[in-house]
């Protein structure tokens, strides 16, 4: 079991491909935990396989690398549970030899295999500048003239924020599009002086569960939109290429699935997903029952012989996260 050298894996001293891995280092099993690379050999394997995800994602490595596999019986029993039950049976890892000759569709034209996603996770708490959500929230909402403008219906939560991580607010004027305006002191510019971030500093993605979940709540305030109601859906929009990786990398890393799209026409990238996290206060989404979310196994494809990677680690199960969905693998 191995995936292609070529991987990244997400560490404690954040991605490297997975020729790049060495023992002693720290990443990630399947339940978001922090485990320790124990042993590491790189070979040329003869039967690689890709595998591709309904959100375009993929993994990729040896015949013999494995993913926790639902059925649609298991989610059917995951849905009458309701997260109150206990599976006698939990899910195994199966390997890519057992699924590359079986219908991946069933008569219905409906995919059948499906892998959960990760649970958040488990990082150390960052000693940070700013607080999370204040971060966020200026670095997608400030102005020029270090003004920042709480989108309609959210100043008094904004403002409370604010007020609760010791900031005194300079309120504005209320604009055309029924933002408000204010200023703040001491300036969160003059906090994280000298070195004004143009991206998010990777202290603030390499945060704990908690303080991550709060930067993308700050983030999801700073513009207008960003959830809807009728679709229990989140979405942000970014020109930055660079930007919406960071994004989709925080957001999957608390555990949720994106989707990315590009506009050709007006040339920028949304990122959709949706949460059972609350994030916003008029979200609706239901609790959780067994995870976030789950990805569609759609296409198996042979590629060319190529260097892989076997990886143990000292978690019990030997899982270990891949690429930027966090995908688990054995």
């Amino acid at each position: 079991m191995a995936i292609l050298a070529n991987q990244k894996v997400l560490t404690l001293d954040y991605w490297k491909p997975a020729s790049k891995l060495q023992v002693g280092d720290y990443i990630f099993n399947k339940d978001g935990q922090i485990v320790q690379v124990k042993l590491i050999q790189e070979y040329r394997s003869q039967t690689c396989y890709e595998v591709l995800f309904n959100d375009y994602l993929t993994a990729a490595g040896d015949d013999k690398l494995g993913f926790l596999v639902e059925t649609p019986k298991y989610r059917q029993r995951a849905c009458e549970y309701q997260g109150k039950k206990k599976f006698r049976r939990p899910l195994k890892f199966v390997s890519v030899d057992k699924l590359v000759d079986t219908n991946l569709k069933n008569h219905a034209n409906r995919l059948i295999y499906s892998v959960p996603t990760t649970k958040p996770l488990s990082l150390p708490r960052q000693d940070l500048p700013v607080e999370p959500f204040i971060f966020g929230f200026w670095f997608f909402n400030r102005r020029a003239n270090r003004s920042m403008a709480a989108p309609r219906g959210t100043f008094k939560f904004i403002e409370q924020k604010f007020k609760d991580a010791g900031y005194k607010l300079v309120i504005g004027k209320k604009i055309n599009t029924g933002e408000r305006e204010f200023v703040v002191s001491p300036s969160i510019e003059s906090q994280l002086a000298p070195n004004i971030p143009a991206k998010i500093p990777e202290n603030y993605l390499l945060a704990s569960a908690e303080q991550r979940t709060e930067l993308l709540c700050g983030i999801l305030y700073a513009k207008s939109r960003q959830y809807s109601k009728t679709k229990d859906q989140f979405r942000f929009t970014s020109i930055n290429y660079g930007i919406m990786l960071q994004i989709q990398g925080l957001v999957e890393s608390l555990g949720h699935r994106t989707k990315v799209q590009f506009d050709d026409t007006y040339r920028y990238y949304t990122i959709s997903f949706k949460s059972r996290t609350k994030l916003v206060e008029n979200q609706v989404s239901p609790p959780i029952k067994v995870h976030q979310a789950r990805r569609y196994i759609t296409k198996i494809t042979p590629i060319a012989a190529q260097m892989c990677v076997h990886i143990e680690t000292t978690g019990q199960d030997n899982s270990f996260l891949v690429g930027e969905g966090f995908i688990s693998c054995h």
